[in-house]
C-alpha cells in the first residue's frame, strides 16, 4: 500500500522584539496552529537563523507561508537567505488595510480588542493562504 502524503505548510513569521507587529505575528501563529493543527508547522527565525537541522528540514520539505510584520520584511529576507521562494506571503500593514483595522494606541504587551481583531485577520488570511497551498499541492498530486 502507498504511503499516505503530507499536505502541510511550514509558516516562517516576523519573530522582531519590541514591534506591536511582532506580537500581532506571534500571536497569530499560535492561532493559526490552532486553526490548522494538522497542516502547519511554525518555523523560527532564530532556529533557522543557526540553521537547526530539524527547522532546515521543515522549511525544505513543506511549502512556505512567509508573515512579515514590518517594513524591513525579515521573514521574507530570511527565506531568501535561505534559498527557499515562499509560496505565499502576508504583510501585516496589508491585512490592517484590507480589514480597515487601526491599532493606533496598541501596546505590544496585553493587546486589546483592536490588537486581538488584527490578530484574527492575519490568522484568517493566513489560513485561506495555507488552505489555498495545501489544495494547489493535492491536485499536483492528481
Amino acid at each position: 500500500m502507498a504511503e499516505e502524503q503530507e499536505f502541510k505548510v511550514a509558516v516562517l513569521g516576523c519573530n522582531g522584539i519590541g514591534r506591536l507587529v511582532s506580537t500581532v505575528v506571534r500571536m497569530a501563529g499560535y492561532k493559526i496552529k490552532q486553526m490548522r493543527p494538522d497542516q502547519v508547522e511554525l518555523l523560527s527565525c532564530g532556529r533557522l537563523a543557526v540553521k537547526e537541522p530539524e527547522h532546515m528540514e521543515l522549511l525544505e520539505k513543506y511549502p512556505l507561508l512567509v508573515i512579515d510584520g514590518c517594513r524591513p520584511h525579515c521573514a521574507s529576507f530570511m527565506a531568501d537567505e535561505l534559498g527557499r521562494q515562499p509560496a505565499a506571503r502576508i504583510y501585516v500593514a496589508d491585512v490592517m488595510a484590507e480589514s480597515k483595522l487601526n491599532v493606533a494606541g496598541e501596546k505590544r504587551r496585553g493587546l486589546t480588542e483592536k490588537g486581538e481583531k488584527l490578530v484574527e485577520a492575519v490568522a484568517q488570511k493566513a489560513v485561506e493562504e495555507i488552505d489555498r497551498v495545501v489544495a494547489d499541492e493535492m491536485l499536483s498530486t492528481l
